[in-house]
């Protein structure tokens, strides 16, 4: 066996050295080979993105302007290399930038091709760029104020609620940003989040959605507040007042009086008298909306109870001739 594998596995060994020796002489080729091309000078196509400034004073652009621009490059391989891996953002400038009629301009690309150039390799020639021309929609610099709408949801443990009404601090900011998009803004929004097993009093900040990215807020987020107490349900019988009734109609109506239930701190309960409440009911509303019932509505109420509601909701009337 030593004698038949002997001479076999040096064969072997032998031809082995042979390949590493060739596959490393052909590494070394291509590797040549490549640095040879690479030093060579190409045209080529490249795609790169741009970031705007010098934009006129007291303007802003109110439109979603062109984000990419497509080079044509005379360059060594090494840069054209680079450029394709690497994504470069280039500056544009609209120092050059003319009107076209009302609100909307153009930019001549051509004309900021050395200040693109002048952002490249030394190496690099820039010889064409596309588009020919950008257009852009410039409005004036408008701010105005306006609502915060929460979106906070609140769940409290068996037993509490807040004691009176929930804050927001502060209840409106300013917008600021081009004058298309502020005159759609009306209102503002907080995050959507939730505060569970509430127990007691609270103040919390939350961040605010930015309606649009071209526009800046004057605060980033609110403090949300409130006061939380033990609570516990009253309920009264009471009557109620028709208003804006004819004088030639006379009218009857059923039930006589309505139930008030509402929650107050228990703290507060022995703080809510009967004659804190006054319902009435718009006899105009209800014909001035065609309807065969009077609605129930508290005009008057302490303002430290909360969740009140009105049994029934709806009085039946007849008219008496």
């Amino acid at each position: 066996m030593r004698e038949v594998n002997g001479p076999i596995n040096a064969e072997t060994k032998k031809n082995q050295k042979k390949l590493r020796v060739f596959l490393i002489f052909l590494v070394l080729s291509i590797l040549f080979w490549s640095l040879i091309k690479l030093s060579k000078e190409y045209i080529s196509d490249v795609e790169f993105e741009l970031a705007y400034s010098d934009i006129p004073q007291n303007k802003l652009i109110q439109n979603e302007p062109e984000k990419k621009v497509k080079l044509t490059l005379k360059t060594v391989g090494f840069k054209l290399l680079n450029y394709g891996f690497k994504k470069r953002v280039l500056d544009y400038s609209l120092t050059e930038i003319q009107r076209k009629g009302g609100s909307l301009y153009f930019s001549e690309t051509r004309s900021n091709i050395n200040y693109l150039q002048a952002q490249l390799s030394a190496e690099t020639v820039v010889l064409n760029i596309e588009p020919d021309t950008l257009f852009f929609d410039l409005g004036v610099k408008r701010s105005k104020k306006v609502p915060v709408i929460s979106q906070v949801e609140f769940e409290f443990k068996t037993g509490y609620n807040f004691v009176g009404n929930h804050e927001l601090t502060p209840n409106e900011v300013s917008v600021s940003g081009p004058e298309k998009v502020i005159d759609t803004i009306q209102e503002v929004y907080t995050l959507p989040i939730e505060l569970k097993n509430i127990s007691e009093s609270f103040e919390q900040e939350v961040a605010l959605k930015v309606p649009n990215e071209s526009v800046v807020l004057s605060d980033q987020t609110v403090t949300v507040k409130g006061v939380v107490d033990k609570i516990t349900d009253g309920s009264y019988n009471l009557p109620f007042e028709v208003i804006n009734l004819p004088r030639n109609v006379i009218i009857s109506t059923y039930p006589k009086e309505v139930k008030v239930v509402y929650q107050v701190a228990l703290k507060d309960y022995n703080k809510i008298p009967e004659n804190s409440f006054r319902i009435q009911c718009d006899y105009k509303q209800t014909e001035d909306n065609n309807l065969d019932y009077l609605i129930p509505k508290l005009v008057d109420m302490p303002e430290i109870i909360t969740d009140v509601k009105i049994i029934p909701n709806k009085i039946e009337f007849l008219i008496k001739k």
